[in-house]
């Protein structure tokens, strides 16, 4: 990682750096690491230069901003780090042995991990998560199969996000949307995009001026009806018996980082309402 930085930060860009901004090449350069887990804030608080100093940096280097600079950094550490993703099994079938089974199961959802991994796009999950948190309103809509995620991140999402509820049903997802303004943001999952009712409701929600996140496959009705597109990536083999749980552990993950985006953006209040809700659950556990 190191070497990759200082290809990047050569001696014609060092040139073309002010005093102020080469004091951020000199902190990149010491501690990428450290870089891919900080903020804009935090960077130019460490450097002892201002915020709009980090961004001229970051565009010097050909970013849009630091985004996308520490976006490129956890990318380059993902593909450092991979190890080769085991081989799923081709085919399960009658005669194939339970053990072998539950194996390849498991090896299907490591593999579909380890590509989520080299294609994740932080940048995305920030932006969502600053939606999230800008919103007065939060929808979470699936059907079928991703019910359970949706049901999970929103139970997750009340800890930092406002007025948030999930909708399985087709016929409550519609008359939600008809309710909603440019003050909401509704996120809809769905493993192909292709889901009928979703997709509607997600064009409706837009139509009615909310923002739409879709946390689904690249290039699918639902990421062209969405403000904004977390990509989900399914497996290449969409027969596979494996690759329904797969593409469901993908999901549980990104909601796990938009989640977690969430709550490390979030303002303190929200520790305050984190600690009621543990509390609220606590009262209700059973003693021995």
């Amino acid at each position: 990682m190191r070497d990759r930085i200082a290809q990047v930060l050569d001696a014609q860009v060092l040139d073309r750096l002010s005093p102020a901004e080469r004091k951020v090449a000199d902190l990149v350069a010491a501690d990428p690491a450290a870089i891919m887990a900080a903020t804009t804030a935090s960077l130019a608080r460490a450097a002892g230069v201002s915020e709009p100093t980090v961004i001229r940096f970051c565009r010097t280097l050909g970013f849009e901003g630091f985004a996308d600079l520490r976006l490129a950094l956890n990318r380059a550490e993902a593909v450092a780090d991979a190890a080769p993703p085991p081989r799923a099994r081709a085919r399960i079938d009658s005669t194939t042995p339970v053990p072998d089974a539950a194996t390849a199961v498991l090896d299907a959802a490591i593999a579909a991990l380890a590509q989520l991994r080299t294609a994740l796009d932080g940048a995305a999950i920030e932006r969502a998560a600053l939606l999230l948190l800008r919103a007065t309103r939060v929808e979470v809509w699936a059907i079928g199969a991703s019910t359970g995620v949706a049901a999970d991140i929103a139970l997750r999402l009340m800890a930092t996000c406002r007025g948030v509820i999930a909708r399985a049903d087709p016929h409550a997802q519609a008359m939600a949307a008809a309710t909603l303004d440019g003050d909401a943001v509704v996120l809809c999952l769905s493993r192909d995009g292709r889901t009928r009712e979703v997709v509607e409701a997600a064009r409706e929600a837009a139509a009615a001026g909310a923002t739409v996140i879709a946390l689904t496959r690249p290039g699918s009705p639902l990421a062209a009806a969405a403000s904004l597109l977390v990509p989900c990536p399914g497996p290449a083999d969409d027969d596979s018996p494996l690759a329904p749980a797969a593409f469901r552990h993908t999901q549980f993950a990104i909601g796990d980082a938009i989640c977690v985006a969430t709550a490390l953006l979030a303002p303190p209040t929200a520790a305050a309402r984190q600690a009621r809700m543990t509390a609220a659950v606590d009262a209700r556990r059973m003693t021995a």
